[in-house]
């Protein structure tokens, strides 16, 4: 007999598989004006060099999810880790902008890192913790966007092949480091699906009874689950918003404020360890006091007044205040409506629907930079500001209609008996 809580060291090859693949994307984002130059090209072009890996990963990452839903997690895992680690030694011989865009496409191709550690946390964590898991992704990217540019500048002088030879280590290491830890989590595969028939042969429980629905309903699809339907339109236009920020805050810093290059990235820099410390100090507590839904409707609501609030800014230490503000927003909001999102489906659509997440967020990295780009083309900050604002609206007035699906982690929850009845069965076999 194993407790659930023990399960959930077996997550930390998901941070480093997407804190790699997020650093390798960033350790080349001090090379993007050099580029510019090098290649004779404009920035249009470059651009798009940024959006190719988020366009593949688009129509790649939802394929291996489902996948994974079939022949089992570890498997396309380390594919897909396998695809990063190709990409990044292509990139350490990319003398050409052709040779780049391949390095970028391969690594999108094979994009399957985030769906898939998405659909592990949907198979061993209880639905009631998911959110905060979820959350833990949110970290290590920002770990990874903290560290990259850093490192790719630091070894500029070696040109791309520097930061090249970097990342290809480090996606080898993480290859290694999955293929020995990572265990196998697919339902389906680790027998689950066996314990489940047997136990609705057994006198009625509880969980007997929400199994038999499960199993009843398995080949169902998710576009007829009318609460994934509502969480998917609230986590699409929430990122959508986040991601016309993200992409485009340099942009804004340089052409309203008048920042330089340097100043831009230690507000980033600045933005990443204030989500790390309210992560670590206080994101729980205010789960534990609030629930999850009220806690998500906090930062939902938080989103409308601080991108609101860009409107105003004129000076450096105003824009700070917003920054923290917006970090937040995201803390507060983000990992928990992923969480709801896995919540709303069975554990035999896990890879699924972390797939279609997936593709969300390579939509809104798709469409940042052409949206946020035409706003801050407009006169002043309003445009960009009621944007932002106004795009946040909805997910927050959706938040009420989630609050009545009781996602509460501080109530008794039948559904989080089923993960922690199914791992502690699983380990008896």
């Amino acid at each position: 007999m194993v407790k659930i809580s023990s399960e959930y060291q077996k997550l930390t090859p998901l941070w480093i598989s997407v804190f790699v693949d997020i650093l390798g994307f960033s350790i080349i984002l001090p090379f993007l004006p050099f580029f510019i130059a090098d290649f004779n090209t404009s920035p249009i072009v470059i651009g798009f060099l940024l959006s190719s890996n988020a366009i593949f990963g688009f129509f790649f990452g939802p394929i291996l999810g489902k996948l994974s839903d079939k022949y089992g997690r570890k498997p396309f895992m380390l594919i897909s880790q396998a695809g990063t680690l190709v990409g990044f030694i292509i990139l350490i011989f990319a003398n050409n902008l052709i040779v780049l865009f391949i390095a970028r496409v391969v690594d999108g191709i094979f994009s399957g890192q985030f769906p898939i550690s998405k659909a592990i946390i949907g198979d061993v964590v209880p639905p009631k913790e998911r959110p905060k898991q979820m959350t833990n992704i949110g970290v290590a990217f920002t770990l990874a966007f903290l560290i990259g540019p850093a490192i790719g500048g630091f070894l500029s002088p070696f040109g791309i092949m520097g930061p090249g030879i970097v990342a290809s280590i480090l996606a080898g290491f993480t290859f290694v480091f999955t293929a020995y830890y990572l265990k196998e989590t697919l339902p389906i595969k680790v027998g689950i699906q066996h314990w489940a028939k047997f136990e609705l042969n057994s006198q009625s429980t509880e969980t007997d009874s929400i199994i038999t629905k499960e199993l009843k309903t398995k080949k169902s699809s998710i576009w007829r689950n009318e609460r994934t339907i509502i969480l998917l339109i609230q986590y699409s236009i929430l990122v959508v918003a986040a991601g016309i920020f993200q992409t485009t805050f340099s942009l804004f810093g340089g052409l309203r404020l008048g920042l330089n290059a340097q100043t831009i990235g230690i507000l980033l820099s600045l933005m990443g360890v204030f989500q790390l410390i309210f992560r670590t100090l206080f994101f729980n507590r205010i789960r534990q006091g609030l629930g999850d839904p009220k806690t998500a409707m906090l930062g939902l609501g938080s989103y409308i007044i601080s991108y609101l609030l860009l409107a105003f800014v004129s000076q450096t230490w105003q824009l700070v205040l917003v920054l923290f503000y917006i970090s937040f927003s995201g803390a507060t909001s983000r990992g928990i409506t992923i969480g709801f999102t896995s919540r709303s489906v069975d554990y035999l659509n896990q890879g699924k629907i972390m797939g279609i997440t997936s593709s969300i967020d390579n939509i809104s990295q798709i469409l940042g930079p052409i949206l946020g780009g035409f706003l801050l083309s407009l006169t002043g900050n309003l445009p960009f500001a009621l944007m932002l604002s106004g795009l946040s609206i909805l997910p927050f007035i959706i938040s009420f209609q989630v609050l009545k699906f009781g996602y509460d982690n501080r109530t008794h929850d039948k559904k989080s008996k089923i993960p922690q009845v199914i791992i502690e069965a699983q380990t008896e076999k």
